[in-house]
């Protein structure tokens, strides 16, 4: 006897190599390890994704500092020649604006980091709302089934449905009468 490694019922295997009690629980198995691996997929490119965003933002940021030493540069050669109490107030100027641009920046870089997450979450949420939704269906597929079954040998034995059972039939409008073709 060996154990499933899904169900965790106990089944005689058939072969040496046999991990699962039925081909259902190994497709639960499979279908588990398909949706790690797309995880993990959307994991690293959400990864990527901020790392260019990043690397992007930061591109744009040197540009700007370049520019803003150039100016800089260009501006301090015309401002020699007035009084050094004015040098020292822009300059003052000048490094609150350089820091306020760094700030502005960073907080860039960052909503571009988070946008990107969300775009990945979105996406993995719609696959799994799609992956529940078709669950969903296969379940309702096999209540179905299930439920002709049960009225075919309810028939056959002529066994009337109990309250509880019939009530359920009632409610969904499925009709428990079944016609002598399919007897």
């Amino acid at each position: 006897m060996q154990k499933c490694a899904e169900c965790q019922a106990p089944f005689e295997p058939r072969r040496s190599t046999q991990l699962y009690c039925s081909t259902k629980c190994s497709g639960r198995a499979r279908e588990r390890r398909r949706r790690y691996t797309r995880r993990t997929t959307a994991r690293v490119a959400t990864q990527t994704l901020v790392a260019v965003e990043r690397a992007s933002g930061n591109a744009r940021l040197l540009t700007a500092e370049k520019q803003y030493r150039h100016s800089l540069q260009s501006g301090t050669a015309a401002v020699l020649s007035k009084s050094h109490e004015t040098i020292l107030a822009k300059d003052k100027v000048i490094d609150e604006q350089r820091s306020q641009l760094q700030l502005m920046s960073a907080q860039g870089l960052d909503l571009c980091g988070q946008l990107a997450e969300t775009k990945a979450e979105t996406v993995e949420l719609k696959l799994e709302v799609s992956r529940i939704l078709k669950d969903r269906k296969a379940d309702l597929q096999d209540l179905m089934h299930i439920a002709v079954r049960m009225l075919q040998l309810t028939n056959h034995l002529s066994i009337p449905l109990d309250r509880p059972t019939a009530e359920i039939f009632r409610r969904r409008s499925w009709n428990t009468k079944i016609p002598a073709k399919s007897r």
